[in-house]
């Protein structure tokens, strides 16, 4: 939640000629395995954030899936399923594309954990590693695209206690 706002502010520093970025928030975690729970909650958020602002919201990026599911069983094709289903409804509800941050496993040769229905249902993977960023799968158009990218640290000041803060952008 906290990295966040560091991340918006070293953008903001890099890019002072962009003025306002357009990103909104919601720092807490939300669960997407049982039905009852923040889908509702999330969208609604969504749709007041869209009306507050007068804007669309054209991305929605949920951190981590592991968060997402906490509680379910990532390997479990029920407990899997009922997220993917959970995602298509936030992106129908929302008109906005879904991005799930997700790690693989221990042998990253065997790409992201959990069940295999996970992969089928995504329509663009881009696998980000050593400071190169690979789409690994893109459904319907031609994939296998790779950058390479360096991180610049940007200098934040310092806290409250004296301490610097550090974040870095893209480059």
């Amino acid at each position: 939640g906290k990295g966040i706002l560091k991340r918006i502010r070293a953008l903001k520093e890099r890019y002072p000629e962009a003025g306002d970025i357009p990103l909104y928030v919601v720092p807490c975690p939300v669960d997407l395995l049982r039905p009852d729970a923040d889908l509702k909650p999330l969208i609604a958020e969504i749709h007041t954030i869209a009306e507050t602002y007068g804007v669309a919201i054209e991305l929605v990026v949920i951190d981590t899936l592991s968060r997402a599911i906490a509680g379910g069983n990532e390997n479990d094709s029920q407990d899997m399923g009922a997220l993917v289903r959970h995602l298509d409804l936030l992106r129908a509800h929302t008109r906005a594309h879904v991005a799930v941050v997700h790690h693989t496993g221990k042998d990253k040769a065997k790409g992201a954990r959990g069940h295999s229905l996970l992969r089928a249902a995504t329509d663009t993977e881009i696998e980000i590693d050593e400071r190169r960023l690979t789409v690994t799968k893109q459904r319907d158009m031609e994939g296998g695209l790779a950058l390479s990218f360096r991180l610049k640290p940007i200098d934040l000041g310092t806290d409250k206690e004296g301490r610097s803060l550090k974040s870095c952008t893209v480059a």
